[in-house]
Parts: structure tokens; sequence; C-alpha cells
């Protein structure tokens, strides 16, 4: 997911204070005051050559990857106060990714972030660096800094700055509530006479470099089931999940199924954070974490509780008392099963710091293709169903784009197709005059259709009826159909509608700024995939990489197998919990139904997709399907399964480099000999239009490398082909292995399309036509012939 999906999701959020936070934040204050924080790192390049201590603390002490992380990076105990901690939160992190411009005579640019709930700011700081345009007027204008609508500062702008100031502003903790913005405003003059409210002269640049600083103070939150998923999922903290998973040495493939279901929920509430769950044996981690145990299955040095039932607690940590457990209990899996389901599904309705769980109805099987989180692909979309109205609606002259999220499932046929049709309705204030002003319409960044919003026709300048009709009475909205290029659509998806407006020149003291323009996309307006039916080419990595497909073509999974090695080292069994994790995400629904067995009973599982977990060749598996894998693994070593002969010739034609395959591969398997990690597809050997994933490194770290390369949006974009090997942030795809099909076409759109890529066939099927069309019509005349003989033979 891409940062800006990242920042779109927090400013869904309610931005409203909290002052019971902030009475909270002044306790603490006051008990904090006097205590020094430590240095901290500087955010300009002058800078950069030095490392504080302070950052040296945060590397030891912070498990969160900054990679995912969309509003703070890191925290340092602070040396005064054991639970006192420092965040430092760039305007980078908030999404942008280069400097930020700030035009007009009010302008002004908004940055999200958030605060966990299980802690409180006690003090804070916004650093930052501005520079402005030389023709400002430094009487008249001024810099306003903002925290939730609350003045911060006020930044005056001279001459002889211009080039660039940097600033430090203490801010009031009681500004804070749980969901924040960060707002820079522009009030710009260059003349003392009339202006234009757009005049080129009137702009700042903000770095993106600028941070604010936090110091929290944790707060202890209650043995509550009622808060759950707090506090060991917090939906304010945007960095990656990492939540430790206790588990008994070798539990049983039950127990890792719950487990997965659990890790697969966690996931979903994760979302573009990413999640890893690392898994613990031997003693409790100190910090959050979840306990799986039965009364026949229990973690070692664990004490716990009489199991009465399917059991949901939460207790403190022993390990770290300001931490919490979650103990997922029952007398067998039987019951673990129920208390996974009633945590994951919601249907109890939880409260107090334990529950026995009673009366649990089992869910129903879910159907193809009806994944929460994805579109519906037999009807339209309305896009009031994806959001709200008032997130549909924006304001101004230059307005931020209205963007819609949606994921559909990879497996749309596309071919021969125009595009993805929109009924587009849209509203906005109504043009003084002809002018250039616009509806831009784009699909992940790539530009799809410009929508006139003056209604000036190019060939004779007149109003276009069809959006004339918004003026006139009865009519609401303005109307269009927009196609939508199927080769910008992939498994996740953000529309961009963006507003621009053309400001009217009136002349000298004649242009006065009014802002009353508004705009809207019209919750009726729908998106219609119905007409595309489903049939994948594989194999295709991009698939599994991006949204868990073909596993999650059923969301709970019903019709995937996990086949685990008999003993799976703590590795593995976090690696399968990743990828549930990753399944979870894309569907938004636990894994409850799908499969967790040993290779000796793959047999059983034929008619469903396989996802095969191994290190160093541990699993029977890939030695016996060795020549169905773009790489075999064995005791001679790694081996790539290049065709060779004439098969390499059909390759050729078919656009494989296989030259390019064979080196890039071979580079990073002589480079990293056994360490490194591996994604591999195939066609099951067991049932055709079926797959087996293979998820495989030669060690723990190298296997764990695949599900973090899944977790970073610039290394999963890489994993495509059949074939992914992974080292630490270096990937290469290979596309080696046969081409197979899976899903239902219509008739005659198979016929045409298997002719279209089979050119061979198409030849044969050409000649047999031509034979059979010669034969008919030789028949034909040699029956007309006769009949003409035997006419003149009566004559």
């Amino acid at each position: 997911m891409n940062t800006q999906h990242k920042t779109d999701i927090v400013k869904k959020d309610k931005m409203k204070l909290s002052w019971k936070r902030a009475a909270k934040s002044t306790l603490v204050l006051a008990l904090a005051a006097g205590l020094s924080v430590s240095g901290h790192d500087q955010v300009y390049a002058k800078s950069k050559q030095s490392k504080s201590s302070h950052q040296e603390s945060v590397d030891k002490d912070a498990d969160a990857s900054t990679d995912t992380a969309a509003s703070s990076v890191a925290a340092k105990p602070s040396a005064a106060v054991a639970n006192q901690k420092v965040y430092t939160i760039s305007l980078k992190q908030m999404g942008q990714d280069s400097s930020v411009e700030i035009r007009g005579i009010e302008g002004e640019r908004s940055f999200p972030f958030t605060v966990r709930s299980d802690e409180v700011i006690t003090s804070a700081k916004v650093k930052y660096g501005i520079s402005y345009s030389p023709a400002l007027l430094p009487d008249l204008s001024h810099m306003k800094v903002l925290v939730n609508n609350e003045l911060v500062s006020v930044v005056p702008l001279p001459h002889e700055t211009s080039k660039g100031i940097v600033r430090e502003d203490s801010i009031d903790p009681r500004f804070f509530a749980d969901f924040n913005q960060l707002k820079f405003k522009l009030i710009g003059h260059y003349t003392r006479d009339c202006e234009d409210p757009y005049h080129s002269s009137l702009w700042a640049h903000l770095s993106n470099t600028s941070y604010l600083e936090l110091t929290v103070n944790a707060i202890d939150l209650a043995n509550d089931l009622s808060i759950l998923p707090a506090p060991f999922f917090d939906r304010r903290d945007s960095t990656l999940l990492e939540l430790p998973f206790v588990l008994p040495q070798q539990a049983s493939l039950d127990m890792l199924r719950n487990a997965g279901s659990v890790a697969s929920w966690f996931g979903h509430l994760a979302s573009y954070r990413g999640a890893n769950f690392p898994v613990a044996t031997d003693g409790l981690p100190k910090k959050h974490a979840i306990v799986f145990a039965t009364s026949k299955e229990a973690p070692a040095g664990i004490q716990l509780p009489v199991i009465n039932g399917p059991t949901l607690m939460v207790v403190p940590n022993p390990a770290n008392p300001k931490y919490k457990l979650l103990l997922v209990l029952g007398r067998d899996n039987a019951e673990l099963k129920v208390a996974v389901q009633a945590l994951t599904l919601g249907q109890s309705v939880l409260s107090g710091p334990s529950a026995v769980i009673k009366d649990f109805k089992e869910p129903e099987l879910r159907q193809a293709y009806d994944a929460p989180n994805w579109l519906p692909t037999n009807r339209p979309v309305k896009f009031g169903e994806l959001l709200r109205n008032e997130e549909l609606q924006v304001s101004g002259l230059n307005p931020d784009a209205i963007r819609l999220n949606m994921r559909v499932a990879p497996d749309l046929f596309t071919w021969q197709r125009d595009g993805v049709p929109i009924d587009l309705r849209y509203r906005f204030t109504p043009r003084p005059t002809l002018d250039k002003s616009t509806l831009n319409i784009g699909i992940n960044g790539g530009f799809v259709r410009s929508l006139s919003l003056s209604g000036a026709e190019t060939e004779s300048g007149k109003i276009k009826e069809s959006v004339m009709l918004f003026f006139k009475e009865g009519h609401r909205f303005a109307q269009e159909e927009v196609q939508v290029p199927l080769f910008r659509i992939g498994a996740e998806n953000q529309l961009q509608f963006q507003f621009y407006y053309d400001y009217p020149k009136q002349g000298a003291c004649k242009d006065v700024y009014l802002d009353n323009v508004r705009s809207a996309i019209d919750p009726d307006s729908t998106i219609d995939f119905s007409q595309m039916p489903h049939y994948a080419t594989y194999p295709n990595l991009a698939y599994i990489a991006n949204a868990g497909f073909p596993f999650t073509k059923y969301a709970d999974l019903s019709q995937s197998a996990v086949v685990m090695p008999d003993r799976p080292t703590n590795e593995e069994t976090q690696v399968f919990l990743n990828l549930m994790g990753r399944m979870g995400e894309s569907t938004g629904y636990p894994v409850i139904n799908n499969s967790v067995i040993r290779s000796v009973d793959v047999d059983k599982h034929s008619d469903k997709d396989l996802l095969i977990i191994s290190t160093n060749g541990n699993q029977p598996l890939l030695k016996q399907w060795g020549k169905y894998m773009p790489l075999s693994m064995d005791e001679t070593g790694n081996h790539l399964q290049i065709p060779r002969g004439f098969l390499r010739v059909l390759y050729r034609w078919a656009g494989k480099d296989l030259d390019e395959t064979a080196r890039r591969s071979g580079e990073m398997l002589a480079k990293t000999g056994n360490a490194f990690g591996a994604m591999m597809q195939f066609e099951s050997p067991l049932s055709s239009g079926h797959s087996v994933i293979v998820v495989t490194g030669g060690d723990g770290a190298s296997l764990l490398d695949v599900t973090n390369g899944l977790n970073k949006a610039d290394l999963r974009s890489k994993f495509q082909g059949d074939l992914v090997l992974i080292k630490g942030d270096k990937v290469v795809d290979a596309l080696i292995g046969d081409t197979y099909y899976s899903g239902h076409l219509p008739l005659w759109t198979w016929v045409k399309w298997s002719l279209s890529t089979r050119p061979v066939v198409l030849i044969l099927f050409l000649m047999i036509a031509a034979l059979i069309v010669a034969t008919i019509l030789f028949r034909f005349l040699r029956a007309k012939a006769a009949k003409r003989l035997q006419v003149d033979d009566h004559e």
C-alpha cells in the first residue's frame, strides 16, 4: 500500500478533542516538571553527520519497523522516568515525500498523526524549517502553526531570512487528542494596494524533514476484554504491529490452525501497517503477547488458571507487569477454536478480565469472492458503500483529491474489454464564466480522463447539455460515463478525483477571494466489474503477494491447506502466522476454515490449493515434486530448472528471456550460498488448475526474509513470475515454469482466447477447418456433377 493510502486511513477518523486525556496530560506534566529530555536527531542535512544518544537508544529499544510507519518512528525510555518515552514524527513519515509548498493569501497544509491509547503526552515540540518568497511584506505576512486548530506559534517572515529559517516551538499537551492534525497556514501579502489572491509571489516551502517530538508516559490499562483489540493492537499506532504468540513446544496442528486464525484477525486490523508474529515457546516475552493453551497442551513455565470451557482472559504479564497477556484457552482444541472464533468474529459481547464463551453459533462457510474487503464483482457498486458522504466532498479552488480505495479479485478476465465502466455523478459550484476548470480522474497515480466543469465544448464553445442538466430545475447533478483502463487496475487500487478551478481575473482591484466553492462526487456513482468472468493465468506470485490469491478466493480459506514440517521450528511457525496475517489483511475476514496438515496427508487434500512451508529441505514434498518446481533443492545443491533444447526455443518465442533469468538468479545463489529465502509457484501435481506455493529458505533468518519482504510495499511489488529469491532488501524474480490456468470462461470467449494464445493450435485449427470445408465442398461438387451427368444420360 502506498504512503498516501496510509495517510488517507488516518484522515478518516474523527478529530474530536479528548479533554479527559488532556487532564491526565496535565497531571503527568506536573510530575514530570524539571526532568530533562535527552537529545534527538537533527532534521537538516548539515547536522546529519552526528547521531544522538537518543536515536541510539531508540534503535535498541524499539522493535517497530519504520518502513511501514506513516506517523511515528521509534521510542526511547527516558533516563529520569522509567516509563517515559520520546517519539519523533517527521512530515516525511506523515506521507510527504518532498518539501511542501503552500500558496495563496491564506494557503494551508495539514498533516495527521496519532497518539497511542496507552500513552499520554507530557510535553511536545515541533521543529521545522521554512523558506518563503522574498517579495512578502514582513509587517503583513506570517506563518501560523496550529495543532487541532489551536494556535501554537506565529512565525514572522522577514526579508533577511527568506532563504530558510529553522524554528522550535513548544506545544501545550492539552491540545492533543487521539487523532490529531498539525497545520501550517500562510498569511501572505506582497502589496499594500489591491492584490491578486493567487499571485506567484505568495508562496512558502516547508521542509518534509520537519518533525514533532513527543514525550509520553505510559498509562496502565485495565484488564478488560471490552477494550480489545487494545492494548495488543492500537489503531492509533501506525507502526508495524509486532505481537508475540506464546505456544507450547511442538504445538499440535489444531493449535497452530487456531493460532493462525488469531494472527489473521490481527493482520486484518493492522491493515497497511503490516504485522509480524514472533513465536515464543520457552518463556514469556517482556511485552504484550497472546498465549494459547489447552488442558493437554500448554507453554512451559506459565501458570494457567483452571480451564472450565472456551475462555478469553486478560492478565498482567509476569515478565513485565506493565504489559498484558491475552489468554486464549480451552479444555481441548475444539473449545479453543470456539474461543478463537468468539474473539475474531465478534459474536460475543466481551467485558471484564475474563469470559467463558457459551452459546456460540458456528459461522457458515464463505462463498467464492465474497471477502469483506473486496468489491463485489456480481453487481455495480455504489461509491457510497465505500466512503462516507463527507469523504466525497471538498471545498476551495484547489482542494485535495477525493480518494476511493478499492480491492478487487486479481483474477478478473479483462481480455478484449474497453475498460471498467464508472457511472460518475458529480456536483460543483457553477462557474461564473466559461473557463478552464476541470475534474481530473485518475487511478493508482495514472491519468484516466478530464471533464470540463465550465461546460465549454472545445469545438463550438457552447455550453454542454449534459452539464447544464445540473442547473435545470428537477436535476441535481452532472453525469458522465468513464472507462477506466484495464491495464492500470490491480488487486489494490485507488481512484482519484481532483477538482481544479480556474481563478477568474477581473482586473486591478477587482479580484476578491470568496471561499464559496464546493465540489462533491455523488454517492450514487457506481463502478461495475460484473461483466468480467474470473479466469487467471498462472504462475503469478504477484497474486499471492498483493492479495493472498488463490487462497483468498474463499475468505475463510476453506479450499486451502497449509503443509507444515513434521517438527516445525519457531521461525517456520512464525512464517505461517505472518502469512495468515497477510491473508486476513487482504480479505478482512479471519482464516477459520483452512486445513493445517503434514506432508503424509497431502493426498487427502488434493482438491485444494497448497501452501508449503519449509527450511533447508526439511519437507519431503520438495524432493518428491522437484521436477515441477522452478528451483529444485536437494543434497547436491540448488538448481534452476531452465528448459533446454527445443523447449528453450519455444520459451524465447513466448518472450521469456531465460538467459537473463539464469544470470540474475545465478548471481543471487552464488552470493548467498544457501542463506536466501524463496517463494515458488507451480501447478499442483495432484489436481489441475490448483496451485502449490512454496515458501522456503536456507535457514530460519532467510525464511523470515520472505514475509518481511511482503510487509514492505517496495519489495512486495517485485514478487512476480513463479520464482522469487530474496536476501534482505534484494529481490530477484523469474518466470521459468509452464503456464496453467484456473477459472471459467464463456464457451466462445474460451475458444477465441485459447486460439489467440496458442499460435500452433491456431494453425492446426485452421488446417483442420480448411480440410473440413474442402471435404464438404468436394462432396457437394461431386454430387452436383453426378446429377448433371445423370441428366445428360437421360437426354
